[in-house]
């Protein structure tokens, strides 16, 4: 006999009978996944963007890239933030409906850009809403989806970066590269490569109409209605507009079907504080350096890989580091892939073990430095690696929190894993200037082995567990 104590109780046990190959699930996931996939895109648009900028506003473009960087990456903590605490008390829908459209504003700001302070105000407005998106899209995920399918698809909502990474490196080549005199040459392509995103993400806006909120919110605010609306509907294999939906569904009858009158109404309040006190201190303290590690090394090696194998290219006779660098990073790619494959296992086994194979990895580079084709090879182990233990982490998170402070939780580890690229990426950056490839493959082994000692001691199995029995 399942266990109906609480509302919460009631609500998953409902969302755990829907099927897994529920069609509003998959369009669910399929808008998520989109918005992360234009992230990626608008955060690396900007620096293949740097050399029209530079010609249209008289500035270097290493400044342009560097500044940029750390505008776009920095206001990616704040939007983060702010749509955690927003999150946690409007709901997981009241900013994500239109957070697609708050960095569409960004692009057109620099797209029409007349001089370059109106261009970095374009790029804080784009940091904005990127950050939104993702603290608030793995909350969404986590919460909506059944409890067996639901870490698969939460890893799932990090395959769209991967596939941005390489998007926006087609994009660039269309619009700045062998066809740029069709969009106007150097003073005007780039303004066509930042602009061209709004019209596709504008689109998702309006989709995004029909994303409901989620149920175990709801019933954390005491609005179980509504939240038994939502399950009726997604059982349904239904997505109905949001503002219909409330009239939609007969409220004695969901009263009758789901059996959750007489049961206590439950009227939760974030509080941040929280975050850092019992077990949510030692499972916060464990995410923010794993976070900081995984995203800080992972992308700092992305950052630093042009500059990195142009000295490679020479020794292979190529005219070229954009192939290498493509080859590497379909590592990263297929690393989001592997953690989505290995979502559901043991977590305290999982996330040390690929840390092991991201040491691995980079112990191979400091190896065979001095051959070519192994420093390939053993980059690629490596971004696999790194990036399915990045990836891991962020499916994870969301677990560890509960529904009340979920969305700002995972705001935090968002900004932990911006400043560990921060300082990450001007620490590697110095590294390899002093010791070449040895020494930021030394920094890797040694990132990594605190990330598998820590992982090792402090981490929980999370993994095919209900989210309000490993966070009550």
């Amino acid at each position: 006999m399942e266990e109906r104590s609480n509302m919460y109780d009631i609500g998953r046990i409902e969302l755990d009978r829907i099927s897994k190959n529920n069609r509003a699930f998959s369009i669910i996931m399929l808008l998520v996944v989109l918005g992360t996939f234009f992230d990626a895109i608008e955060q690396y648009n900007a620096g293949y963007a740097a050399t029209g900028v530079s010609a249209a506003f008289h500035i270097s473009a290493a400044a342009i890239s560097t500044q940029v960087e750390f505008i776009t990456f920095g206001f990616m903590a704040v939007g983060g933030l702010m749509a955690g605490y927003m999150g946690d008390n409007l709901g997981r829908r009241f900013l994500y409906s239109f957070n697609l459209g708050i960095y569409a504003i960004g692009a057109l700001i620099s797209a029409l850009s007349v001089n370059y302070i109106m261009f970095l105000l374009g790029r804080m407005v784009v940091g904005l809403g990127l950050g939104g998106e993702i603290a608030i899209g793995l909350t969404l995920i986590s919460e909506i989806m059944p409890t067996r399918i639901r870490s698969q698809f939460t890893g799932i909502v990090n395959v769209g970066p991967g596939f941005g990474i390489f998007a926006v490196a087609v994009l660039a080549l269309l619009f700045l590269g062998p066809y740029e005199g069709i969009f106007g040459g150097p003073y005007l392509a780039w303004r066509w490569f930042l602009g061209v995103l709004i019209l596709p993400a504008l689109l998702i806006l309006v989709y995004r109409r029909y994303i409901p909120e989620t149920p175990r919110f709801l019933i954390s605010k005491g609005r179980q209605d509504e939240a038994f609306a939502v399950i009726k509907m997604l059982s349904e294999d239904k997505l109905i507009p949001v503002k219909r939906l409330k009239s939609y569904y007969n409220i004695n009858e969901l009263k009758k079907q789901y059996k959750y009158n007489d049961l206590k109404t439950i009227t939760e309040k974030p509080h941040t504080s929280e975050l850092f006190k019992g077990r949510y201190a030692r499972r916060s303290l464990l995410l923010f350096v794993l976070s900081f590690i995984t995203f800080g090394v992972s992308a700092s090696f992305t950052i630093i890989y042009p500059e990195l194998f142009s000295s490679v290219t020479s020794s292979l006779h190529l005219s070229s580091s954009f192939i290498l660098t493509t080859i590497v990073n379909f590592g990263t790619l297929l690393g989001t892939f592997t953690a989505v494959l290995l979502a559901a296992k043991n977590r305290k086994i999982l996330i040390p073990s690929l840390g092991i194979l991201a040491i691995f990895g980079a112990g191979l580079t400091v190896a065979f430095h001095s051959y070519p084709y192994m420093v390939i090879v053993s980059l690629f182990i490596f971004a696999l690696f790194s990036y399915a233990s990045n990836t891991t982490i962020w499916l994870y998170s969301p677990e560890m929190y509960p529904t009340r402070v979920r969305n700002i939780g995972t705001g935090y580890i968002l900004v932990t894993s911006l400043a560990g690229v921060a300082i990450m990426e001007v620490f590697v950056s110095y590294i390899y200037s002093l010791y070449n490839i040895i020494g930021i493959g030394i920094v890797a082994i040694g990132a990594f082995i605190i990330y598998v000692i820590l992982a090792y001691i402090m981490a929980e199995d999370t993994s095919m567990k209900d989210l309000e029995v490993v966070s009550p």
